[in-house]
C-alpha cells in the first residue's frame, strides 16, 4: 500500500512539473491551465458575491496586456471596497483544500487508472491556481492596510477616552 501512495504522489508531481514546464510556450500554457483559471476566477466571483463586492463579469479568455504579460482571466466588481477586498483577493487560497481532497479521492483507484489520473490533473490545476496575482495582492494589502489603520486609530481613541486596556 505504501508503494501505491508513492506512485500516486509521483504521478501528481510529474503532472505538476509537466504543466509548469509548458510555461515557456505562453498560449499552450494558457490552454493547459484553463480549468485552473476557471477555478481561480470562480473563487473570486463567489467571494465577491458572498462579501457584497457585486461581481459583474467573469472572463477566462487569455489576452495579452500592453506590457506584454498574459492575463489568463479576470473578474470585474461593482462594489469592491477596502472591507471586502481582502477576502475577495485571497479567495483562491481556498483551492488548496480542494486540491488536497481531489488528490486524496484519486487514491480510490489504481495510481495510473484514468479516473485517478483525471482527479490528479484537476488537483494539479487547483493547486497551480491558488496563488493570487499581483493585482490580487495589491487589493488584499490595500484592504488590510486600511483595516489595520482603522484598528490602530480605534485603539488609540479608546485609550485616549480613558478606557485603557489592562
Amino acid at each position: 500500500m505504501i508503494g501505491s501512495a508513492w506512485l500516486h504522489l509521483a504521478s501528481f508531481a510529474v503532472m505538476l512539473v509537466a504543466i509548469r514546464a509548458v510555461r515557456r510556450w505562453t498560449w499552450l500554457y494558457a490552454l493547459s491551465v484553463l480549468p485552473g483559471t476557471l477555478a481561480h476566477e470562480a473563487m473570486h466571483w463567489l467571494a465577491g458575491w458572498l462579501f457584497g463586492a457585486r461581481p459583474v463579469s467573469l472572463s477566462i479568455l487569455p489576452r495579452r496586456m500592453p506590457d506584454g504579460e498574459l492575463l489568463l482571466g479576470r473578474v470585474l466588481f461593482m462594489r469592491l471596497r477596502w472591507w471586502n477586498a481582502v477576502p475577495v483577493a485571497l479567495a483562491p487560497f481556498l483551492l488548496i483544500p480542494l486540491s488536497a481532497g481531489l488528490l486524496w479521492h484519486s487514491a480510490g483507484w489504481l495510481a495510473l487508472a484514468w479516473p485517478s489520473l483525471g482527479l490528479k490533473l484537476l488537483a494539479v490545476q487547483c493547486l497551480l491556481a491558488t496563488w493570487p496575482s499581483g493585482r490580487d495582492w495589491w487589493h488584499a494589502l490595500a484592504g488590510a492596510a486600511v483595516a489595520g489603520a482603522l484598528t490602530l486609530a480605534g485603539l488609540y481613541l479608546y485609550n485616549r477616552l480613558g478606557f485603557a486596556l489592562r
